[in-house]
Formats: structure tokens, C-alpha cells, sequence
């Protein structure tokens, strides 16, 4: 999967998170119909965006999110990508 205007998204669900992020390292993106809320990374993308599903970021929840998207990157890349996407989608939230 890719991250970005044309990949596949997601709804912003518990169900959905658990359903379809995988248990894996990766690079995941939040958004809401209007922006990209927030790009992070993560050993485990389910647990990680479940957390912010619960709330663990106020910014997040806040911005009423719509979906996500992710890529599964090896850990070594992760925070590369990450950055690499901050600086592309300019999410509010990692500013």
C-alpha cells in the first residue's frame, strides 16, 4: 500500500483499524476531508493507531479524522519515510 492522495484508504473505525492495519512496522497517515492530520511510525501500525483512535492524541482527535492509510516499511526506513511524507502532506498535527 502507499500513502497519498490516490491510495487506498480506510475508515476511521475501531473495526476498520483492527480489520485491516497489520500487526508490522510501517508508516501510517490520518487525515479528515479536508487535510492530512497526522503522520506517524510504529513497530505495530494496529496498536499504534488504535491508540489514537482511544484518544492518546488530543491534536488528532480534535480534527474529527475520516480515515488512514499506511505502508509497511522495514524498521530501518521508517523514520525516513516518515519524514519524507511530513514534509509531501504537511499534516496539521506534526507541525
Amino acid at each position: 500500500m502507499a500513502i497519498g492522495a490516490k491510495a487506498a484508504s480506510h475508515a476511521w473505525l475501531g473495526q476498520k483499524i483492527m480489520q485491516r492495519a497489520p500487526k508490522t512496522s510501517g508508516v501510517y497517515a490520518i487525515f479528515n476531508k479536508e487535510n492530512w492530520i497526522y503522520v506517524g511510525e510504529a513497530s505495530d501500525l494496529r496498536v499504534k493507531l488504535i491508540a489514537h483512535f482511544d484518544g492518546e492524541n488530543a491534536c488528532i482527535k480534535e480534527s474529527a479524522p475520516f480515515g488512514f492509510q499506511f505502508e509497511v516499511v522495514p524498521p530501518k526506513k521508517r523514520l525516513a519515510r516518515k519524514k519524507q511524507l511530513v514534509r509531501e502532506l504537511k499534516p496539521v498535527c506534526n507541525r
